[in-house]
């Protein structure tokens, strides 16, 4: 066949930039040209490599995405240059052993589950837990029972679940396989995991740690004591949310001798692409390798960076500056509820009018991520923006006096907070952190038969999927719980204010609909 008279004489591949409609893509383009100033994940904040490595990465990340092909090593049976990886991280960090995770720490707290619960066992989890330990649960058929964390009166924040709570859920249920703990959380409080760690190992059951916030943690020690160091049997890292590798790139570690490798290995060769990203996993061994060569250097000018911010907004009139001993100094709380701006007034005003966007906000605080490739340059650009909107509001009388915080806290016993009606951060966390009534298993109600529903006529209703305001993940309502009226007045609060919802979604006419289990519950 004569193919010139196909041909156009032109590369088919010369398609003009303006041309090229592919909205994701032109988005990210947008995206970069703002050159905001970014105090949220990844860590690397765009900027966080090398530059001799930075070129060489982006000189050839097209020829570098490649896959299994002779001399390139196999994720789920390293033998060659992953192997040697992740031993290298696993020294690193601390661990026996660590495994690269590329479909995020999801996969990784899904493995700790599989790993060591089997179907129909129980396991113990805070429920400030995130909203992948559930799904975990679900894959494996697991029964969890839920313990409780404390609440930080006037910031409205989980602070960490006492020990004790897991000692009498242990009590009440000793055949529960494992304790799950999450910590730092969001907000970097990171409590003692000597107290657990023990209490878990005196039953001979493993303690599994969702560290995902904290992967820089043990490169300082003016950071929280590192998970690992306690006797944790695994840990999972998030290592682009403040260390230097891409988005979706994470680390799973194990130690000790309640932990088979194999049997991990396993759980991740299901839960994992069998075509693993190449482009990710060298990206974890590039953070990894940062942190070996220099860790403790960067993460001490973070620190000044961190502590030089708090003390410029410190005793500001009508800023607050979260601070508690033993927390992880590099995430930034801060609040003008008191100048009457929610959290979400604040995050959108210093996206729209100071170019500057930071992870998380709440009904009252907002969370600014502080890492190793931070400058002085872009702290500032945080702390000024944030004084000078602090300035306009006291400017026009702002007062939220009456929004603070409601004193008290729930037990950190094991037992069900008090629920009440939100309001305030406090409130509203109090709320959150106290599920309804279950009605199913998570695993019964996520495969039963569903059905959308309007949110309103929802109550009564078994919940399907998780409804979690998004970010932090953390559910207000798990699959198999039973939906009430104050559900409602949760979600009406939180959406008010800009809260993000995952598990709602719009129906065709616009009102908010949510999957509840089909013929369960009271209509």
């Amino acid at each position: 066949m004569n193919m010139d008279k196909y041909s156009t004489g032109a590369d088919p591949l010369d398609i003009p930039l303006e041309q090229f409609d592919a909205p994701l893509f032109k988005r990210l383009l947008w995206y970069v040209s703002q050159d905001p100033a970014r105090f949220h994940m990844p860590g690397h904040k765009g900027v966080g490599y090398p530059p001799e490595i930075l070129a060489a990465f982006s000189e050839n990340m097209l020829t570098m995405d490649v896959t299994e092909t002779r001399g390139m090593d196999n994720l789920h049976s390293p033998a060659g240059c992953i192997k040697q990886a992740q031993d290298l991280a696993s020294r690193a960090f601390g661990a026996d052993r660590t495994f690269f995770l590329t479909n995020g720490t999801t996969a990784g707290i899904h493995a700790m589950l599989m790993t060591t619960c089997k179907e129909g066992q129980k396991v113990i989890i805070p429920r400030d837990a995130h909203l992948s330990v559930i799904g975990g649960g679900v894959l494996a058929g697991l029964v969890p029972v839920f313990v409780y964390p404390d609440i930080d009166p006037e910031w409205g924040i989980g602070v960490g679940v006492r020990p004790e709570a897991y000692e009498q859920a242990l009590r009440e249920h000793p055949d529960a396989r494992a304790c799950l703990i999450t910590r730092p959380n969001y907000y970097g409080i990171a409590g003692d995991l000597a107290p657990l760690a023990e209490i878990c190992h005196e039953r001979n059951i493993p303690l599994l740690v969702d560290e995902a916030h904290g992967p820089h943690i043990c490169f300082h020690e003016d950071l929280p004591t590192p998970a690992l160091e306690y006797g944790a049997d695994m840990v999972v890292h998030s290592t682009h949310k403040t260390l230097g590798s891409f988005t979706g790139s994470s680390m799973l570690h194990i130690q000790g001798p309640r932990i088979h490798p194999d049997r991990v290995q396993r759980m991740l060769a299901i839960l994992q692409s069998t075509s693993p990203s190449y482009l990710l996993m060298a990206s974890i061994d590039i953070a990894a390798t940062i942190m070996r060569l220099r860790g403790r250097e960067l993460m001490e000018r973070a620190l000044k960076l961190s502590d030089r911010a708090r003390s410029r907004l410190q005793g500001e009139p009508g800023v607050r500056v979260l601070y508690r001993p033993g927390m992880d100094r590099l995430r930034l709380t801060v609040s003008l509820i008191q100048l009457g701006l929610a959290g979400y007034d604040l995050k959108n005003l210093l996206i729209d009018e100071y170019n500057v966007r930071v992870e998380l906000a709440d009904l009252e605080n907002i969370v600014a991520f502080i890492t190793y490739a931070d400058s002085e340059e872009r702290v500032d650009l945080l702390v000024n923006a944030i004084l000078r909107i602090a300035e306009g509001a006291r400017g026009r009388g702002g007062d939220r006096g009456e929004m603070s915080a409601a004193p008290g806290s729930p037990s950190g016993n094991g037992t069900r907070p008090a629920r009440r009606k939100p309001g305030t951060q406090a409130e509203f966390a109090r709320s959150l952190f106290a599920p309804a009534e279950r009605a199913l298993l998570p695993r019964q109600a996520t495969l039963a038969a569903h059905e959308l529903v309007g949110v309103a006529d929802g109550v009564g209703r078994v919940c399907a999927e998780v409804v979690a305001p998004y970010p932090p993940g953390i559910p207000l309502l798990y699959p198999g719980e039973i939906i009430d009226s104050l559900h409602l007045e949760i979600i009406d609060d939180a959406l008010s204010l800009g809260a993000v919802f995952r598990g709602l979604s719009p129906g065709p006419d616009g009102q908010l609909t949510v999957t509840v289990v089909k013929g369960a519950g009271v209509k």
